[in-house]
């Protein structure tokens, strides 16, 4: 990334949590243990259905004893009418606040440079919160420095003014982000279709298992300490014109079955760049190919993990 972007995130939403039960309900419904999220801290975690596989996302911040949870605006609404179902006597509301205090963001070699000339404490590590006048930075995940931020209109607009002149990213530009940070996103079309191991989420930090019982919590614990994970995801390309859509199945010429399946794709100069996930034993197989018609074959390398960077071919620069 050779330029420093500024980015409406036009494509994320926001549910705010408020209540004295807001966390322990919220231990009760996600991956990550909620107990450990603080002010300095955020946290990547799930939402699940009773049968483990991810509904959604989400990126916990704390602000003050509130919960805020991004995730993408298009399972926004399922997400929060299933999470109101169970609330039940629990002391606490959940609001859907997009549109009330959207959130900013900014990433590029400059970005933290222009963060401290305003006066914001910059973050270093990736999940790590700094605040400062009612705003809240996070760090996000990758190598490229990305930063999120959250607060009142009237702070963010303050930035966005002293930011004018910088160029605008689009929402396909931070999904590509996520992409090379091997950050995952489930969208209507993969709704409950990956186990959160199967998406990396393990590697990210995003899965406690020692926090208790959480919704889908017996089969993601299953896979994990029986040690029968059969896919994980990686990052891929297919060249020629045309999109890409999430959830399109993969095959491998010698397999009539599906091998896998695309989590996400963006344009990357001349075709697209994709997280996907695969079948272990086809992964490194060189005759995968997109379902539909015309067939497009895929080339698979590994998505980048903390624990794990064998280095790959290298995308086209985000201008």
């Amino acid at each position: 990334m050779t330029r420093t972007l500024l980015f409406p995130l036009t494509h994320l939403g926001l549910i705010r949590a408020r209540g004295e039960d807001a966390r322990s309900f919220l231990q009760g419904q996600l991956s990550n243990d909620v107990r450990r999220l603080d002010t300095g801290l955020g946290q990547l975690t799930s939402y699940n259905s009773p049968k483990g596989r991810m509904l959604a996302v989400l990126q916990l911040i704390a602000d003050g004893d509130d919960v805020l949870i991004e995730l993408p605006r298009s399972v926004l609404p399922a997400v929060l009418k299933r999470l109101r179902l169970y609330v039940l006597r629990a002391r606490l509301t959940l609001d859907d606040v997009s549109d009330a205090m959207p959130p900013l963001g900014l990433a590029g070699p400059q970005a933290a440079a222009l963060l401290a000339a305003q006066g914001l404490t910059v973050p270093l590590a990736p999940q790590q919160c700094c605040r400062a006048g009612g705003r809240i930075v996070l760090r996000r995940l990758g190598d490229t420095p990305r930063y999120t931020l959250y607060g009142p209109p009237e702070a963010l607009d303050a930035l966005r003014a002293a930011w004018r002149d910088l160029a605008a990213g689009s929402d396909d530009d931070w999904r590509r982000l996520d992409i090379l940070a091997g950050v995952p996103t489930v969208v209507p079309e993969t709704s409950d279709h990956f186990v959160p191991q199967m998406a990396n989420l393990d590697r990210l930090g995003g899965i406690s298992f020692d926090k208790g019982c959480y919704t889908g919590q017996e089969i993601v614990a299953r896979l994990h300490y029986l040690g029968q994970l059969k896919r994980r995801m990686f990052q891929g390309r297919v060249d020629g014109p045309g999109t890409v859509a999430p959830g399109t199945d993969v095959y491998d010429a010698e397999d009539p079955q599906a091998v896998g399946e695309v989590v996400q794709a963006v344009p990357d100069g001349d075709g697209q760049l994709l997280s996907l996930v695969l079948q272990l034993n086809h992964a490194q197989s060189p005759s995968l190919r997109l379902g539909g018609t015309p067939s497009r074959p895929v080339t698979v390398y590994p998505a980048v993990t903390p624990d794990e960077n064998p280095g790959s071919p290298s995308p086209a620069p985000i201008a």
